[in-house]
């Protein structure tokens, strides 16, 4: 941002009468969790039927992706052991479409900020942008492979499946995905985006097809996560089930199984900080109800009027997808973003990276960005109903306003911790925030 901007940004103030306290709220879910994740790892991939394509000897690619996995490193290097094991020879390759700036350099920077790096997982890491078409889908775009993966004798993904922030249908964010946008790179992430969400509801389940007939691809893991982020479960799919109704079972599973905000309506959300760590849109639009993309319905469950984004993680690169699904943000969160990183990620998802990268109302600091929330939220300051979040994707630990005890006390997942002041120290907020526990 320009020195005049930030001038006249810093000018502006509109008060507002902001809630002395909070009450600290703590959310309980249904969350299986597994234990030792390296043991469910061996114990899905022996003897499975990707595991049995396998023969000493082969080179193996290991797809991983640029999401905030859970125990990502220690799954690959768990999938990298199990080759081995095999007489196989692994290395691991970054698929992750455009992200990272849509170069080898950047996407093996992204690997390594998730813990995935040589020394982790114990072996090589090749990037490459460069890729091989294998097939093209019906009335649909070519379909591309990694050049390093289709130069291997077998390719194994490992990714998480959960339900997608761009669009629903029986397959969303999973292997097949994975596949076609992860796998196909750059090329191959922007001539499916040309189609928006109608093309991923109708391209994922026939390319995965195309990819077992014209590949080396033999399945991959899939993860599910509990709500709060943890290991769930792990499924070791052969080829011929990725994309198949196995897959679309286990999202069904993954669905259930999500974090959720407790309350219907919301006027003032108010989330820490956003970022590609936490949702490939920066927060999960099936958490905060707004998905904002061109023609395609709103179904706002929950029902939040203002959204407030304080800040944007490191760990997101200055990758600010998603910032446009706010309302208010801050200057400190628009100063991180890499303008270069975000709308290559914009550019490539088409139709989805039109309105959530438009920058919201910019304040000089916390309490001016809330206090502007407060005034445009559509309701009286003593009515306002606030819920604050650290991010999307921990939402067991929740701060509510003091007129939302009732409805806290009332639901039987929630429990009141505390009541807290909220405090700033020079227009930042110093309470309330920070994760304990699972969260």
């Amino acid at each position: 941002m320009n020195d005049q901007l930030v001038e006249q940004v810093s000018s502006l103030h509109f008060p507002a009468q902001l809630p002395e306290t909070l009450l600290e709220v703590e959310q309980h879910f249904n969350a299986p969790r597994i234990d030792d994740v390296p043991a469910a790892v061996r114990a899905a991939l022996r003897g499975s039927r990707p595991m049995q394509r396998i023969r000493p000897g082969m080179r193996v690619a290991v797809g991983a992706g640029s999401r905030g996995v859970t125990n990502l490193p220690a799954i690959v290097r768990t999938v990298v052991e199990e080759v081995h094991a095999i007489g196989a020879d692994p290395f691991v390759f970054p698929a992750m479409g455009s992200h990272g700036g849509a170069t080898a350099p950047g996407q093996i920077e992204m690997l390594a900020s998730l813990g995935v790096t040589q020394e982790s997982v114990g072996a090589e890491i090749l990037a490459t942008m460069e890729v091989k078409e294998i097939g093209r889908l019906p009335d649909g775009p070519p379909l591309y492979q990694d050049a390093n993966a289709a130069a291997a004798d077998a390719t194994l993904l490992v990714n998480r499946i959960k339900p997608h922030t761009d669009f629903h249908g029986k397959l969303e964010s999973g292997l097949a995905k994975m596949a076609v946008i992860g796998m196909g790179k750059d090329t191959g992430a922007q001539l499916v985006h040309v189609y928006g969400a109608r093309g991923f509801i109708r391209f994922l389940a026939p390319a995965a097809r195309i990819y077992e007939a014209n590949t080396n691809l033999i399945g991959g893991l899939a993860l599910l996560e509990n709500a709060f982020g943890e290991t769930a479960e792990v499924h070791a799919l052969d080829v011929t089930e990725v994309g198949a109704a196995i897959e679309t079972a286990l999202l069904e599973k993954a669905r259930a199984l999500m974090p959720r905000l407790p309350f219907d309506a919301i006027d003032i959300l108010v989330i820490k900080e956003i970022g590609k760590n936490f949702s490939g849109t920066g927060m999960d639009t099936n958490v905060v109800g707004r998905i904002m993309i061109p023609r395609m319905a709103e179904d706002h469950r929950p029902d939040v009027a203002v959204i407030a984004v304080l800040d944007i993680a490191e760990e997101s690169h200055g990758n600010a997808a998603g910032i446009g699904l706010a309302n208010v943000t801050t200057l400190r969160a628009v100063n991180r973003i890499d303008w270069t990183a975000t709308y290559t990620n914009s550019v490539t998802s088409g139709i989805f990276g039109m309105q959530r990268v438009n920058v919201p109302i910019t304040m000089a600091d916390d309490r001016r960005a809330l206090e502007v929330a407060l005034r445009c939220c559509g309701e009286p300051p003593d009515q306002a109903r606030w819920v604050w979040i650290n991010n999307t994707s921990k939402l067991r630990q929740l701060w509510v306003s003091p007129n939302l005890r009732p409805a806290v006390e009332a639901n039987p997942h929630l429990r009141l911790v505390r009541e807290t002041p909220l405090r700033f120290e020079s227009g930042q907020l110093a309470q309330p925030w920070g994760m304990k526990g699972r969260d």
